[in-house]
């Protein structure tokens, strides 16, 4: 529970990506959103059910564990300062 604050987005399309293809399980253009959070309460947590794509990370860790895309960085800096950006990222593949 805490104040919810919108960050921005990106947008990743594939329009202009020959490789494409229209029957995959990826959509054609697709968005991710980001939000940050005003934690008010942080109750324990032990990673002991999570799956090996979705784990809890402490900001520290991130670039240990996410290092594929710059945004990503952008994203947890902006949620850290807590200064929304509003902003939606376009990325053609």
């Amino acid at each position: 529970m805490g104040n919810i604050n919108y960050i921005g987005a990106i947008e990743v399309s594939h329009e202009v990506n020959p490789l494409f293809n229209s029957d995959s399980k990826y959509p054609l253009i697709g968005y991710q959103m980001f939000y940050s959070m005003e934690i008010q309460e942080c109750l324990p947590f032990l990673r002991e059910h999570e799956t090996i794509s979705r784990i809890w990370v402490e900001p520290q860790e991130v670039p240990y564990v996410i290092n594929d895309h710059e945004f990503a960085h952008i994203v947890l800096q902006a949620a850290l300062s807590n200064k929304p950006s509003n902003k939606i990222y376009k990325e053609s593949m």
